[in-house]
């Protein structure tokens, strides 16, 4: 089955019982006249450049704030882009003459884009279709067009906006490729060791002893790596995959001098103010990122020995 992008119109129910065009239209479940259309051309930026829908560098994915949908996008845009240009051989980059319709000499010509009359209703474009494919990319990140009816109705675009994106396909991509991360994430934690399992756990911000049972350990990260991102602490509002990775990716001695730290620092062998560390009334660093470098280097070899120590003794003495 050919695959299919349809832009559809907002519908709105009528506001007010004074009888208007507006309403009457609404209430026949209209927004405009019937067969009335709205032409649209490729947004220009601020900048100068057209948003285009293919390319990898446009403010608009600078500004999605989900690393991992923001990857995508890059991804998907940069392969529709190569795609496209092959097929139209034709310069689609953000810059290009291509994009400004006020150079175009008709409906015959292929080296200029040309506008788009959207309809009332459902507008559907038949992605096998260069022509087709190409008006939907750029449409799709039209300012003036929801990117989702949901995103509408959250306000992230202006009441009056009058169509929004019905991206099914994209939207299906999007969730198969954000599980697949997921479950590979998953995949490689299971695959660590109890111990390396307890100190990812409690660099994610997890609470987890050396007593709590791997199972708890398992089921804890498993629902934070399936948060779209961390709601609190150090990492509020990153990505929880691409944070376990770092930790997971981390050398073994890295992960357990940083552990050694988590860990002092939970049984108050170190003291945090105000994000700075103390032992006592000594300030040990400006911040953990600080105090595990210092560890890290050779010459620092019995200061990391001795807070292990201080570590066992702390743990002897609360059990």
């Amino acid at each position: 089955m050919a695959k299919i992008g349809k832009i559809s119109t907002i519908k709105r129910e009528p506001g007010s019982s004074i009888q208007t065009m507006e309403s009457s239209l609404l209430q026949r479940g209209y927004t405009r006249i019937p067969g009335a259309t709205v032409l649209k051309f490729p947004y220009k930026e601020m900048d100068g450049l057209y948003r285009t829908g293919l390319d990898p560098n446009a403010g608009y994915i600078k500004r999605i704030k989900d690393d991992t949908e923001r990857e995508l996008e890059i991804e998907r845009v940069t392969t529709l882009k190569k795609k496209l240009e092959q097929r139209l051989n034709v310069d689609l980059s953000p810059t290009s003459e291509f994009w400004n319709y006020r150079f175009s000499r008709g409906t015959d010509d292929n080296k200029h884009v040309k506008p788009v009359q959207l309809k009332d209703g459902d507008n559907f474009f038949h992605l096998s279709n260069v022509w087709e494919e190409l008006a939907f990319a750029w449409l799709r990140v039209h300012p003036t067009i929801a990117s989702s009816y949901q995103a509408w109705q959250r306000g992230e675009y202006p009441a009056d906006t009058q169509y929004y994106v019905v991206d099914e396909e994209i939207e299906s991509k999007l969730a198969y490729d954000r599980k697949q991360l997921i479950n590979k994430a998953i995949i490689k934690f299971d695959s660590m060791t109890p111990t390396k399992k307890k100190k990812i756990a409690r660099q994610l911000g997890i609470h987890v002893t050396e007593d709590t049972v791997d199972e708890q350990v398992y089921v804890l990260v498993d629902n934070i790596l399936k948060q779209t991102d961390f709601k609190e602490g150090k990492f509020k509002g990153l990505n929880p995959v691409k944070v376990f990775h770092q930790f997971a990716d981390m050398s073994e001695q890295l992960l357990t001098v940083k552990d050694f730290v988590k860990q002092a620092i939970s049984h108050s062998v170190i003291r945090v103010e105000k994000g700075k560390l103390f032992k006592g009334s000594y300030q040990l660093a400006k911040d953990e990122d600080e105090y595990v470098k210092y560890l890290m280097q050779d010459e620092n070899q019995e200061d990391l020995i001795a807070l292990e120590e201080d570590l066992k003794s702390k743990k002897l003495l609360s059990v």
